[in-house]
């Protein structure tokens, strides 16, 4: 069998908001307004915290916030705005049936599982894919190869491509073995020609 693997943001979701955008929202619909000192500790705490696989790093970041008090509306603000900002490619549910017909379909996504699984779910999405791993499950992001080789022990397949917008995605599964795509937008149906004809 034949894994064809998406990365999430980006690529199955993808949005033309900008992600301080989608910050300065959430955080003025609890509150009312967004400060910039509230955007530029929460920006820095959190790539500190989620690049260092901090368990807990969107709370934390909040709480890192002076005057910000209970963290806890902001998190589900910040995921629900997250949420209705993103949309699957044109034609995604009718390409991925197709596809999941000859391939074994999985997701590979830096981030919270549980984060990342409700976007998939809140665009019915999730029932398409045979897997999800999410670095946080590791301890990894990508590039690095502990999130392929998980993915490939939860699907196990003959062979593995790739589909990502980013050069992380590529990279590490170039290195893993695995046939990578350049994800730039569009429908998703003529993936696996490319892919697996290179």
């Amino acid at each position: 069998m034949t894994a064809i693997v998406f990365d999430l943001d980006g690529t199955v979701l993808h949005t033309d908001r900008e992600y301080r955008d989608l910050l300065a929202n959430a955080i003025a619909d609890v509150r009312g307004d967004a400060p910039a000192e509230w955007l530029e500790t929460y920006d820095e705490a959190f790539f500190e915290l989620f690049s260092a696989c901090d368990p807990d790093p969107i709370r934390r970041a909040f709480a890192r916030i002076d005057g910000c008090t209970d963290p806890e509306p902001y998190v589900r603000a910040l995921h629900e705005r997250e949420i209705e900002s993103l949309s699957p490619p044109e034609n995604a549910h009718t390409d991925l049936e197709r596809l999941a017909e000859s391939f074994e379909l999985g997701v590979l996504t830096n981030g919270l599982r549980e984060w990342q699984l409700a976007k998939l779910r809140a665009h019915d999405l999730e029932a398409y894919f045979d897997a999800v791993v999410a670095s946080y499950e590791v301890g990894a992001h990508k590039p690095d190869a502990a999130p392929y080789r998980t993915l490939e022990e939860r699907l196990p397949a003959a062979r593995y491509g790739m589909v990502g917008d980013s050069e992380s995605d590529v990279d590490g599964a170039k290195n893993a073995g695995w046939s990578a795509h350049r994800y730039e937008g569009g429908e998703f149906g003529a993936l696996a020609a490319d892919l697996f004809q290179r």
